[in-house]
């Protein structure tokens, strides 16, 4: 009896994983994040589980197979942003492991990140002017307090003897 319950309550258990796993999309969360929440569903869900191979092969099979769909759900799950990779994962002879899934998709949001950056050099350039144009004032009030005159022309500085 209580060994019926516990497959009564497993299989309760399991619905509920694969449907949160179903409606788990990436979203706002970072592609770590992601996977992340996908791997401990797939976690869970491997506890509750019970698969018995009768053999070694059995076992292979099975591997590939579950590793299959999750590549499946994990992709399913990824913003649209990632469309153009995706395909391009889908569309190879063989699919690669999770793991390298995951890496390809990880390195894309990387250098998506790098390119939408934009440096805010406008920012340095004032920073940048703005110290030359001290140094340049406090060497004018240097040149002045030492009693030479001080003619700028063009950005260059000349000193003008009397």
């Amino acid at each position: 009896m209580r060994q019926t319950y516990s497959k009564v309550k497993d299989a309760a258990l399991i619905y509920e994983i694969k449907m949160k796993l179903s409606m788990t999309k990436q979203g706002n969360m970072m592609v770590i994040e992601y996977y992340n929440t996908m791997k401990s569903f797939w976690l869970e869900l491997d506890y509750y589980q019970d698969f018995k191979m009768q053999c070694s092969e059995d076992a292979v099979i099975l591997k590939n197979y579950v590793e299959r769909e999750r590549i499946f759900e994990f992709l399913a799950g990824l913003n649209i942003e990632f469309d153009q990779i995706r395909v391009q994962i889908l569309g190879k002879e063989s699919l690669p492991s999770l793991n390298e899934v995951f890496s390809v998709i990880r390195a894309e949001e990387g250098r998506r990140t790098v390119m939408l950056e934009v440096p805010n050099t406008e920012g340095s350039a004032m920073m940048i002017t703005n110290s030359r144009n001290l140094s340049d004032a406090s060497r004018n009030q240097n040149d002045a307090m030492n009693g030479a005159k001080v003619v700028k022309t063009e950005g260059r500085k000349f000193f003008k003897d009397d």
